[in-house]
């Protein structure tokens, strides 16, 4: 609870957490305002798509940005230093400084697209279960990437490096390893389908997005193809999933074992 009290303190006083709730509540609002001119029964479910779709260009950066420096700024002001050698090890700080974090961010997001459902539900076919799974997907997303920018914290030792590492996982996330994916996909026959699959899908992008589809009723696993049967041989769930699990425990592992050699460093 100090933690989550002393994590709340310090985003609600900094400018970061402010900016970016206010950049992605502006541009929800243009594409709300674009949504009226949608087919009456999908566009509701079409809007939600396109706030996801926005949500992958703004929402990777700020998490990590916002947790990463969180992080920096322990051990900039020598707290970190303080409560692993009077009360805390590394692992516990870790994972309490994990939790509060993950709460603070992610609820605020959460409570900016909460409030934008008001005028969602008088513009627009409101329909709750696509909203729900709305803020599935929105959770997912955001607890990857703020566990990835506490590692960033962790591992960066100055400003500057910081600031590059967060932009350099950015560019790679959203960008670079989508240009992998399609120099690859020539190359893909039915015998290598699945290895593909999991290659693309353990890009949470690209999963959660597919979860998204499939909630919205926008995606239909009846009537594939045998290569995309292939493909997606998973729930589109199930895959959202395991990105939930897999990246936040393996970032939270890198984090402790670079914590803990900078301390035996030490």
């Amino acid at each position: 609870m100090p933690y989550l009290w002393k994590e709340f303190l310090e985003q609600t006083r900094g400018k970061g957490l402010w900016l970016g709730l206010l950049l992605v509540a502006l541009t929800s609002l243009f594409l709300l305002a674009q949504a009226r001119s949608y087919p009456a029964d999908l566009g509701f479910q079409a809007m939600l798509l396109s706030l996801f779709d926005m949500n992958v260009y703004l929402l990777p950066l700020l998490a990590m940005f916002l947790a990463s420096f969180s992080v920096y700024q322990e051990k900039e002001l020598k707290t970190l230093l303080m409560l692993v050698t009077k009360r805390e090890s590394g692992f516990s700080f870790l994972w309490k400084k994990s939790l509060a974090l993950q709460t603070v961010l992610i609820g605020a997001f959460v409570i900016v697209y909460l409030l934008l459902a008001f005028p969602m539900k008088f513009l627009l076919n409101f329909h709750a279960a696509s909203f729900g799974a709305f803020l599935l997907a929105l959770f997912i997303f955001l607890a990857i990437f703020v566990q990835i920018g506490l590692f960033l914290g962790v591992a960066s030792r100055n400003k500057m490096q910081l600031i590059g590492a967060n932009i350099l996982t950015w560019f790679g996330v959203v960008f670079l390893l989508d240009l992998a994916y399609l120099y690859f996909l020539p190359a893909v026959t039915a015998d290598n389908a699945r290895g593909f699959a999991w290659a693309y899908f353990l890009n949470p992008i690209h999963a959660v997005r597919m979860m998204l589809e499939h909630q919205l009723g926008l995606f239909s696993l009846t009537g594939m193809s045998r290569m995309m049967e292939k493909l997606v041989f998973l729930d589109p769930l199930v895959f959202a999933l395991i990105n939930l699990f897999l990246w936040p425990t393996l970032f939270f592992g890198l984090a402790l074992l670079i914590r803990n050699a900078g301390a035996n460093h030490d």
